[in-house]
């Protein structure tokens, strides 16, 4: 078996996937994005540059480094996909090929071309397993009857608009949408649909697709989203059970309590039977 790259963008959860791959014996690298807000940690050693629009650069960077599997994690800005990048002939070829300019269909492409090329992109899950909430309310307070019925009324739209590769989040009061994540991303959507909360404070509700790829795209939150749901009147935040990633858990329910907001994990079961009782979290 070859090396795991980490094709790494902003964040820390290209760190945290580092770390966890170290402890597991692999002998990692970072395949770190140029265009994206990447730092090393305490990794400085296992960096590659490389840049998003040189596809073929990035094949011959795992080839040169005997990198036959591949774990995509950070983040990386939607609308970078709109400046105008130097594409090789590898990543033109690829982008002629999609149907749309949609994240799964780059994702798709390009992940079914380096199959080819012997190179694996791995489940997001893998070495972060750690990070996936349980269903159940990790809050101490529960939520009032209104705000249960704003959680079940978010994630179906939620789930919607992720099925259709829009976006992951919504922001809803009353059960009216406020807002809608697009290429913008979670945390301005949160301040837009946070400014029409002005009686009762929103719900934010994040989920990935029904038959979400676990290669690509996992949603993912963090302090930071905690921080603009504060700054911007909301205080509910709803994710899909086991499908959403939470960076730093303990810091991230810790702030939670601080902030007075609420964190929900969703998965098939009742929401107000989810929200009657607080749950830990798990030990790792």
């Amino acid at each position: 078996m070859g090396r795991l790259g980490i094709l790494a963008g902003g964040g820390n959860l290209p760190q945290i996937g580092m770390r966890e791959a170290l402890a597991a014996g692999e002998d990692p690298f970072f395949l770190s994005i140029a265009e994206s807000d990447f730092t090393p940690g305490n990794y400085p050693d296992r960096v590659i540059p490389i840049r998003i629009a040189k596809i073929g650069g990035l094949l011959k960077a795992c080839k040169t480094n005997q990198i036959d599997r591949l774990l995509l994690l950070g983040k990386v800005k939607k609308e970078i996909i709109f400046k105008s990048l130097n594409f090789d002939l590898k990543a033109l070829a690829l982008l002629a090929r999609m149907v749309n300019r949609h994240d799964y269909s780059i994702f798709k492409t390009v992940a079914e071309d380096f199959e080819k090329q012997g190179i694996h992109i791995i489940s997001q899950k893998t070495y972060l397993k750690s990070l996936l909430l349980p269903e159940g309310r990790y809050t101490k307070r529960s939520l009032d009857k209104k705000q249960v019925e704003d959680v079940i009324f978010g994630m179906e739209y939620a789930e919607k608009i992720a099925h259709l590769d829009i976006g992951q989040a919504v922001v809803v009061v009353d059960k009216s949408v406020l807002a809608v994540e697009a290429v913008e991303g979670t945390d301005q959507a949160i301040r837009r649909g946070g400014s029409f909360a002005k009686k009762r404070k929103a719900v934010v509700c994040k989920s990935s697709k029904p038959s979400q790829d676990p290669r690509f795209d996992l949603p993912t939150v963090g302090v930071e989203t905690l921080k603009v749901m504060s700054e911007n009147n909301c205080d509910t935040l709803a994710v899909r059970e086991g499908e959403t990633i939470i960076v730093n858990p303990s810091e991230f329910i810790n702030l939670a309590e601080k902030l007075k907001i609420h964190i929900l994990s969703i998965g098939r079961g009742n929401v107000s039977k989810i929200n009657s009782t607080q749950k830990k979290l798990p030990k790792v």
